[in-house]
């Protein structure tokens, strides 16, 4: 014979009614966070400020536009980021934004 059992799932827990409730844990709500202005690429690394205080947990790069760009298929690569900069190449002439969050 199976035995079947229901199991608590870990979710997010409501703290507060209303649009925007706010959820326990972590959310990006709570989290340092940096969003960049648009920015030309060199092709060689960048370095873009981005004022947490510590290296970042999590790096997005966002390309907004590849008119004009050096290369096709455009190539974005990471370096290693530090507590003042997000390190980023990405082709030449293409433009993008950098979002950052501890």
């Amino acid at each position: 014979m199976v035995k079947v059992e229901k199991v608590p799932v870990a979710v997010p827990e409501l703290r507060s009614p209303g649009p925007n409730p706010l959820l326990k844990g972590i959310s990006p709500s709570n989290q340092k966070q940096f969003l960049s202005t648009l920015l030309t690429a060199t092709g060689s690394a960048q370095n873009v400020a981005h004022g947490l205080g510590a290296a970042p947990a999590g790096v997005l790069v966002s390309v907004v536009d590849t008119t004009g760009a050096s290369a096709d298929p455009f190539a974005v690569s990471e370096g290693t980021h530090t507590s003042t900069n997000v390190v980023v190449t990405v082709t030449a002439n293409v433009k993008f934004k950098v979002l950052a969050w501890l």
